[in-house]
């Protein structure tokens, strides 16, 4: 109950930070018109009102209208700025009240002296004004009503006036005229307060949403960092197991304990392969894969795989055949074995008979490489769902065991490599996987070495080496999880702290930052405040990033003119780097 309270409090603090906002920026808009209606009367009016009326009312009109423009001018119009709506909105309904006063006012003193021309004027005047605080004033009933009020009520008992202001008939319609202006105002004060408390909601959703998603991303990135930093660790026990069961002779065994034996050995292997499957995703996942570049034979590629996958096939009485060119390959061997190898290996497990097919050839100058087979196919709906991860095919869970993570390591490590991968299949007459890899390739060590690659190779590991990179986060997971991914890419993370005099004492110890990082709203600051007091200690317009959940255009105006980078939540640690990394790139290139 005592959240529910808490959360409702907070909404309409909310609710009452827009409404002052709403009010204020009209009211602001409103003064020119303030100012220059009054004037108009004096050569319309003068020569009819008596002069000290007129004098009287101009009087009072000049000192209200000096009044409200003084106190609309000292509130805060930013929603996020006003720190106390309940009183800017006493102060802006005091403000506005005092002018609308001053316009019944003028029923008073002016109106019986008028003309009926001009008592036609003046109704239009204060009607059109009524009319322009339907949509200005109304989301708040009391800075309405002291605003209108004042000019209904004096307008309207003109009817009851010894001196004859209007036909009765035009009373009538003036008075129909403000109950409709009151019926619009209600209903707009409403549209206003259910759509502004359904954006609350909205971004109350959508920043549990992104804060949900921080924590999300930022354990996966612990997770995977941990189980790649601890491989070794993790497989030596798998080892010995491997080894121990190897020691075993079969043949020396009963025939029942055979064929235990023999089904965990075949479970073991299952293990093997998907424990090596988890290892190698947190590896891709903890950015510890590097790329590297070095010149092999694609003879002796060719070979290593046939001699890892020849016999899978054979123990299931299938034809493997591998053809290649001679040829130099000038690229990541380790890696490509891997996408080769799990290309060659879910080939095999899920063709029950006919051959499973390996062939490299060279294309403008690249090497191609195409993996096929004749086993069950896959379906054309299937076909781009097969590179997520811990995706199985229906038709195939329980024929096989596995993961679901072969391709998915495929497709990662083919984008690390800036390689592409492409399926072709049709069900029940096999599948033709193919990688074209960006490594150059030539029948010479000359021509190999003077080759480019047909494009970039996505290594990013140490994208940011070297760099200085200063973050302001009040979410101890989050600052984590940005310390790991920046250090991977080879930044050094300065973790700064939002109190002043804390921030301070860490600023004099740091000699350079290359980027800031910073969350909008923090415990007890805002993120373009410190930023700002970052350039300013060094002297420097620092390229700096905000990440928020708030769309809001104020901010996004804000944060231009400021020149800062805006972020919107959710998104990933990895597209936050990236976006460092693009940042600092095109600082140095201007």
């Amino acid at each position: 109950m005592t959240l529910e309270l808490t959360a409702n409090e907070v909404n309409n603090v909310y609710l009452l930070r827009e409404k002052s906002a709403h009010i204020t920026k009209a009211a602001r808009s409103a003064t020119v018109a303030n100012v220059l209606a009054p004037l108009l009367c004096i050569p319309m009016f003068k020569d009819e009102v008596h002069p000290s009326h007129l004098a009287i009312w101009l009087g009072y009109m000049f000192i209200v209208i000096v009044i409200r423009t003084w106190m609309i001018f000292k509130l805060e119009y930013e929603a996020e700025k006003i720190l106390n709506p309940q009183r800017d909105l006493k102060i802006v309904t005091y403000a506005v009240g005092i002018v609308g006063f001053g316009w019944g006012l003028g029923w008073i003193l002016m109106a019986p002296d008028l003309l009926m021309v001009n008592r036609m004027i003046y109704v239009y005047m204060t009607t059109a004004a009524m009319i322009s605080s339907m949509f200005a004033y109304s989301v708040n009933s009391a800075t309405f009503f002291a605003f209108t009020l004042p000019i209904m009520i004096p307008s309207l008992s003109t009817v009851l006036w010894s001196v004859h202001i209007f036909p009765w008939p035009f009373s009538v319609g003036l008075a129909s005229l403000y109950i409709v202006v009151l019926s619009i105002a209600k209903n707009f004060a409403k549209i206003f307060e259910d759509s502004v408390r359904l954006r609350f909601r909205n971004e109350c959703l959508y920043q549990e949403l992104a804060t949900e998603r921080d924590q999300s991303i930022a354990a996966n990135v612990a997770k995977s960092k941990f189980i790649a930093v601890a491989s070794h660790d993790l497989r030596q026990p798998m080892h010995a197991v491997n080894v121990y069961l190897d020691l075993i002779n079969l043949n020396n065994l009963p025939t029942v304990e055979k064929k235990s034996l023999s089904k965990i050995k075949n479970g073991i292997t299952t293990l093997n392969a998907m424990f090596d499957s988890l290892l190698n995703i947190s590896k891709l996942d903890a950015d510890a894969m590097q790329v590297t570049h070095r010149v092999f034979l694609l003879d002796e590629f060719a070979t290593t795989i046939r001699d890892l996958t020849e016999s899978k096939a054979t123990n299931k009485g299938l034809i493997f055949n591998i053809n290649h060119p001679n040829l130099l390959v000038r690229g990541d061997k380790l890696l490509l074995q891997q996408i080769v190898g799990n290309l060659v290996s879910n080939a095999i497990q899920y063709t029950e008979s006919g051959q499973v097919s390996v062939r490299f050839e060279s294309e403008n100058g690249c090497l191609i490489i195409d993996v096929s087979d004749t086993g069950c196919g896959i379906a054309a709906s299937e076909q781009q769902q097969i590179f997520n991860e811990f995706y199985r095919a229906d038709k195939t869970r329980e024929l096989h065991d596995g993961l679901g993570l072969g391709l998915s390591i495929v497709q990662r490590l083919c984008d690390l490599i800036g390689a592409d991968i492409g399926v072709m299949s049709t069900p029940g007459q096999g599948a033709k996987f193919t990688v074209i890899t960006p490594f150059p390739v030539s029948t010479n060590e000359e021509g190999i070495h003077a080759a480019q690659p047909a494009h970039k190779t996505q290594d990013s590991h140490r994208s940011l080496q070297g760099k200085y990179i200063a973050v302001i986060e009040d979410n101890p997971i989050i600052v984590e999880a940005y310390k790991q991914t920046l250090a991977n890419k080879g930044a050094y993370v300065h973790v700064l702290s939002e109190h002043p005099s804390e921030l301070d004492d860490q600023l004099v110890t740091i000699d350079r930052i290359d980027c800031i990082l910073s969350d909008y709203r923090l415990s007890h600051s805002t993120g373009d405040v410190l930023i700002q007091k970052l350039r300013d200690n060094y002297n420097e317009e620092i390229p700096a990033i905000i990440v928020t959940a708030d769309t809001s255009p104020s901010h996004i105006n804000l944060f231009a003119q400021l020149n800062v980078q805006v972020l919107h939540k959710p998104i990933s640690f990895h597209d936050v780097a990236a976006a460092i990394e693009k940042i600092i790139f095109s600082e140095k290139a201007l």
